[in-house]
């Protein structure tokens, strides 16, 4: 009885030594995962922005903050893309949807042509 004692804590042992490592493995995965997306999500030659559901910026980028000029800063939680965005453009981008697709889109939420900062302008030529 003894024997079987003895053998049974040594699996439970080594089944927590292995479960251990797993947890290891797992985070490291994990951290190595967020630091590429991090890299992603902080390039500089994409620009990257995220809404909430009511529309309100929530991810605004390097990439976002150099191509359009403003600090995310001063537009995350604050403003929607509607608040940076050329309505003359967005309404031609309707029309274009509209045909392409060969249905009317009366709102291109989805499809946001954002304006530079007057500022920027210049030092984006």
């Amino acid at each position: 009885m003894s024997e079987q004692l003895h053998d049974s804590t040594l699996f439970d042992s080594d089944a927590g030594k292995v479960e251990a490592i797993t947890e290891v493995r797992r985070e490291a995965a994990l951290l190595k995962t967020g630091a590429l997306q991090n890299a992603i999500f902080n390039s500089a030659n994409f620009s990257s922005i995220a809404t909430d559901e009511k529309g309100v910026i929530q991810l605004f980028n390097v990439g976002a903050e150099r191509m359009l000029g403003y600090a995310a800063t001063d537009v995350l939680d604050k403003i929607t893309p509607a608040d940076i965005s050329d309505p003359q453009e967005v309404i031609a981008r309707a029309k274009a949807l509209s045909l392409e697709l060969g249905t009317p889109i009366t709102r291109a939420s989805k499809h946001w042509s954002l304006r530079p900062r007057a500022a920027s302008r210049t030092s984006m030529n």
